[in-house]
């Protein structure tokens, strides 16, 4: 994962100096996996959310489930958006 997506998600999250990140990288991969399944494509900005979700609620499983299930309207937005864009872009191929 690119080191200005976890510069990106430190700046979101308030990360403070000497914390470890050790695993932003991971939850930044897991984040756009997720988003990647729920929307094909690679919205940066939802990635981001996504992975402050699973930071910051990473030990309760059932605070974390909601906080995801409360990013539902925008993965729908994104799929939808991502959805429209390729078939515009579909015909104008043709």
């Amino acid at each position: 994962m690119g080191e200005e997506l976890v510069t990106k998600l430190k700046s979101h999250i308030h990360w403070e100096e000497g914390m470890d990140d050790s695993m932003l990288s991971f939850y930044l991969d897991r984040a756009k996996k997720y988003v990647k399944n729920a929307t094909d494509s690679e919205d940066e900005w939802i990635i981001i959310m996504i992975a402050g979700i699973m930071y910051e609620y990473r030990i309760s499983e059932e605070e974390l489930s909601k906080a995801i299930e409360a990013m539902t309207p925008f993965l729908i937005q994104e799929a939808v958006y991502h959805a429209q864009d390729n078939d515009e872009q579909a015909e104008l191929e043709s």
